[in-house]
């Protein structure tokens, strides 16, 4: 009777535990788990008082007090089964009630039981064994309830096998959680009913539920059991329009969908088995040659019709208790992206097209304008000429000149930013070539000689030019320009220092704005603007009076220290792209 008790506190205690953990209005089955829960502390605790009376009156009482948590039991347990699996879900949201009908009617034939005798027959006190224990003769309507409740847990059970067989490592451990938690309750009460040994009078279903129920929510605790929803397969993997491939350690297909099939107008019958190689054909061979371990990318295209598509494909390890099993292929398609970025480089070149051939007849004019104020200004009389006036106008109108001719200049350089894709550069090279340009000028440079690199727009050369053209145009003085480079976190920032007046302390941010100093105000602009493409940042720190200081931050990811073997290739690729860069800007 002790244990009864303990059992049926522990049953309400889950009950009580399970409404406190879970939100069961956003998982439903949650409140079946507490049901069933309720139902069992319901039925412990009467069959405890049944044990524990001797009068027959009492036991028969409380035996049938045990109904109202043995008849819902089952329903509860098939309803928790279907809505945890997604077998039947919406069936059963449509019909739920209905699976009440014959609990409820069990209830009324037992209460009622002594005006038609077909729920019990009869029920005696059996004392040999020491134990006054009542034994029923059970009727049709009892049967009745007892097929039912046997075909509703059944299915429950069947739920969670067939979710055992079909889903994933993390979801089949749920199942298998729920399948040995169903099994117990059933294996006692198979043996009550067929009365072996000492569970011919004893019933150890309410023992084995309270089991049942304590499985579960350790699994609830430990394994998020009823956190996380177990989606069948069908409605994930067969809805994706992305293609999904599973293959083996060799390579073979093992799983695919419909959206991978599709794009080779396969059937899953002529997939499952074959390569990935032999299943794409000779349009692409994956894996031939050396592979990278870990996850990995590729574009490739496969021809529909006289159309190509272009893909994506992503392939990442499976690996389950750190040893791999097979392969995840995800295929994307790409075709309208790619066919969007081809028409972007078609537009683009034509803007740039025209934007040439409008840029040169503007320098031709600005050219014209230039020679007729040139040839206005010879042909003034001498006393006209030494007017201050005309002397004013003339001078401002040569200026206006030389910054419509600046502006358009800058046009060309501002229009090739990002136009490139950014590639890895090294910072010495870089500088050493930007500061040629300089060479008789009077400026000495100091160039640290280093393996560093950066991935930076192509025109990071150009970013230095500008850095040491401002230095000789603003810097009044200049004689000597550094370039170094030093360890920041997880940064690198390169220093650019010359020993010229330097930049007060009100214009060093203002200095990096467009139409902002002494000429045109555009070559610092431009600098912060090929610096940002990927992610570098630009700042003055110097002293005024002491030279300007410029440091440039390099993000982690984006420098590099090569090799000296990988260095002569990095400077082939250099000097090629720094070509190719520098004949753009020309």
């Amino acid at each position: 009777m002790g244990a009864l008790i303990f059992s049926g506190f522990l049953s309400l205690a889950l009950a009580v535990k399970a409404y406190r953990a879970f939100n069961y209005r956003r998982m439903p089955f949650a409140k079946y788990f507490i049901l069933i829960m309720l139902s069992m502390a319901i039925w412990s605790f009467n069959y405890a008082f049944e044990v524990g009376f001797v009068e027959i009156e009492y036991k028969y009482f409380f035996a049938r007090l045990e109904y109202l948590g043995m008849a819902f039991a089952p329903v509860a347990w098939f309803l928790f089964a279907a809505e945890y699996s997604g077998i039947f879900r919406t069936f059963t949201h449509r019909h739920e009630k209905i699976f009440f009908l014959i609990p409820v009617f069990t209830i009324l034939s037992m209460l009622t039981n002594s005006l038609h005798g077909l729920h019990f027959t009869s029920y005696s006190l059996d004392t040999s064994g020491g134990f006054p224990l009542l034994v029923f003769q059970h009727g049709l309507f009892f049967w009745l309830f007892y097929i039912y409740s046997f075909f509703l847990i059944s299915l429950g059970i069947l739920f969670f096998v067939r979710q055992f067989v079909r889903l994933t490592v993390p979801y089949r451990a749920q199942a298998a959680i729920a399948l040995t938690a169903a099994c117990i309750p059933v294996l006692g009460n198979l043996l009550h009913i067929a009365d072996i040994g000492p569970f011919e009078f004893f019933d150890p279903t309410p023992f084995s539920f309270t089991i049942t129920g304590m499985i579960l929510f350790w699994g609830a605790m430990q394994h998020e059991f009823l956190n996380i929803i177990p989606i069948a397969r069908e409605n994930v993997i067969e809805s994706m329009s992305d293609g999904y491939v599973v293959v083996d350690l060799s390579n073979f297909i093992v799983d695919i969908n419909e959206a991978a099939l599709v794009l080779k107008g396969k059937t899953r019958k002529e997939a499952i088995g074959k390569s990935l190689d032999e299943f794409f054909g000779e349009e692409i061979t994956l894996f031939s040659g050396d592979v990278p371990e870990g996850s990995f990318s590729r574009e490739f295209s496969l021809k529909d019709g006289a159309q190509p598509g272009y893909f994506t494909l992503t392939v990442t390890p499976l690996e389950h208790k750190d040893a791999s099993e097979g392969r995840l292929v995800m295929i994307h398609d790409i075709t309208e992206i790619y066919r969007y970025q081809e028409a972007l480089k078609q537009a683009n070149k034509k803007i740039n097209l025209m934007s040439n051939i409008t840029r040169h007849d503007i320098l031709n004019q600005v050219n014209v304008l230039s020679g007729y104020t040139e040839l206005i200004s010879e042909m003034l009389p001498p006393d006209v000429k030494e007017d201050p006036r005309i002397s004013r106008y003339l001078k401002n109108l040569n200026k206006g000149i030389e910054t419509i001719h600046n502006q358009i200049i800058f046009t060309r350089d501002y229009q090739d930013l990002g136009v490139v894709s950014p590639t890895w550069q090294s910072v010495a090279g870089a500088t050493r070539e930007a500061a040629f340009a300089f060479s008789g000028q009077g400026i000495n440079f100091s160039i640290e000689d280093s393996s560093l690199e950066v991935y930076a727009d192509p025109l990071l050369r150009k970013a230095f030019y500008n850095l040491f053209d401002n230095a000789r145009a603003h810097g009044e003085s200049v004689t000597e320009i550094s370039c170094s480079y030093r360890m920041e976190g997880e940064s690198i920032v390169v220093e650019i220092r010359d020993n010229g007046v330097g930049v007060p302390e009100d214009m060093k941010e203002l200095i990096f704005e467009k139409s902002v100093g002494k000429n045109t105000g555009l070559g610092l602009f431009l600098v912060r603007g090929i610096l940002s493409i990927t992610g570098m940042e630009i700042k003055e720190t110097g002293k005024e009076g002491e030279g300007a200081k410029f440091e440039i931050t390099v993000p982690a990811g984006n420098w590099r220290q090569v090799s000296p073997d990988l260095k002569t290739v990095a400077g082939i690729t250099a000097g090629i792209t720094a070509g190719i860069t520098a004949e753009n800007l020309n």
